[in-house]
């Protein structure tokens, strides 16, 4: 059994399918396939039940996967010790987090951490929850910035740093007062009523949409859906041109410094987002990885959001 095999049994075991892992790891899936069934084959037993919609871990494979763990983080953790030992080595941290997070909270983070360590090169991938876990898991990022709502229950193997958290609010367009608002039926004249009652989706996970979905349906009895996006800045977009509301964290709303989209922010009654760092228990007290951690937990702390208005009267029931 070879270092090589161990890290496609992992990365396959945590994406429970070839084509994932294949993209994971960037292996063709014919070779990942064939390396798992020498890896079967050199430990006299089968590791994965292949069912027609997934892989599943035999007993075996299941130990092997908590063992694999052990011996991949001591192996990562002696190859990042080794290179504190290489004096001018260039150190590269590759971070997972969504575009909104990447693009306000990252660039202000890597400013303070390039003050103490010039050499560090950062790389960043804007991807979506998922898909930064399953490179987390591949051992192709050394840190993924997730809310925690979207984390599975499998991903407790990492440390979590708490680094921000923000409310999420209901962006509206600017020029509909919702300030004296009960009743969006009795209380707005057409076309603020419309577009009040049109709302654009970030389509993110079942879980999160059915609890958007939820607060709609109290807030908002006879709205309807007229976007998904992707990405919470299309979903602004959208909001400022008119076209509709959106439940949004109201750090997404941040273009820049200083500067948000124009829209009009209203606080909800739903929990705030809290965003984590999740490394690798072996990255977490080596540098330039913990001065990284530092400095996000820090850049947290010192970001002002946008202007946000209570609650209108409308949500104060729930």
């Amino acid at each position: 059994m070879t270092l090589h095999q161990l890290r496609i049994f992992w990365a396959v075991a945590h994406a429970r399918s070839f084509t994932k892992a294949s993209k994971v790891l960037g292996l063709a899936q014919p070779s990942l396939s064939q390396q798992i069934s020498k890896l079967e084959d050199d430990v006299g037993t089968q590791l994965f039940n292949r069912n027609r919609n997934e892989l599943e871990l035999t007993d075996a494979g299941i130990f092997l996967s908590r063992k694999a763990e052990l011996i991949l983080s001591s192996v990562d953790e002696t190859l990042v010790g080794l290179k504190e030992f290489a004096e001018g080595t260039r150190g590269v941290i590759a971070v997972g987090a969504l575009s909104s997070i990447a693009r306000i909270l990252l660039p202000r983070a890597m400013h303070r951490l390039s003050a103490e360590f010039p050499e560090v090169e950062v790389d960043i991938h804007e991807t979506a929850p998922a898909e930064a876990l399953e490179l987390l898991y591949g051992r192709r990022l050394t840190m993924a910035i997730l809310a925690t709502d979207s984390i599975a229950s499998s991903s407790v193997s990492f440390h979590q740093t708490e680094v921000f958290s923000d409310p999420y609010v209901l962006a509206v367009p600017r020029g509909i007062d919702l300030a004296q608002v009960n009743d969006v039926e009795a209380d707005l004249a057409e076309p603020d009523r419309a577009v009040v009652n049109s709302t654009i989706q970030f389509n993110f996970g079942s879980q999160h949409k059915r609890r958007i979905e939820a607060w709609y349906q109290k807030v908002l009895p006879h709205y309807r859906v007229i976007g998904q996006t992707r990405t919470y800045e299309v979903a602004l977009s959208m909001v400022q041109e008119g076209l509709g509301v959106a439940v949004v964290p109201a750090l997404t709303a941040c273009v820049g410094a200083d500067q948000s989209y124009d829209v009009t922010l209203y606080r909800t009654s739903l929990p705030d987002r809290r965003l984590v760092a999740l490394t690798p228990s072996q990255y977490v007290r080596v540098e330039p990885f913990a001065s990284c951690l530092r400095h996000l937990r820090e850049t947290g702390d010192d970001i002002a959001l946008p202007h946000i208005e209570p609650g209108p009267p409308l949500m104060k029931a729930l």
